[in-house]
C-alpha cells in the first residue's frame, strides 16, 4: 500500500512554507482534514475568495 497523500495547491503550499510552525500543524492533521482544507481552497471561484480562505486556514492552524 502506498501512503495517502494530498496534493496541496502552490498558493497554499507557499503560505504554509512562510511559517514552519503552521506547516508542522498542517502536516500533523489527518489526511481527511488536510483534504478538506485543500477542497475549500480549490472550490473558490474568485481569486480574492481563494486568498481569504488560505488566510483563514493559516490563522486557524496558527492558533492550534
Amino acid at each position: 500500500l502506498e501512503p495517502r497523500t494530498v496534493d496541496v495547491p502552490d498558493d497554499l503550499a507557499a503560505a504554509l512554507a512562510e511559517n514552519p510552525g503552521v506547516r508542522a500543524a498542517f502536516d500533523a492533521l489527518s489526511n481527511s482534514v488536510r483534504k478538506e482544507h485543500v477542497r475549500q481552497v480549490e472550490s473558490a471561484k474568485a481569486e480574492e475568495t481563494r486568498n481569504r480562505r488560505i488566510a483563514n486556514i493559516i490563522a486557524k492552524l496558527g492558533e492550534e
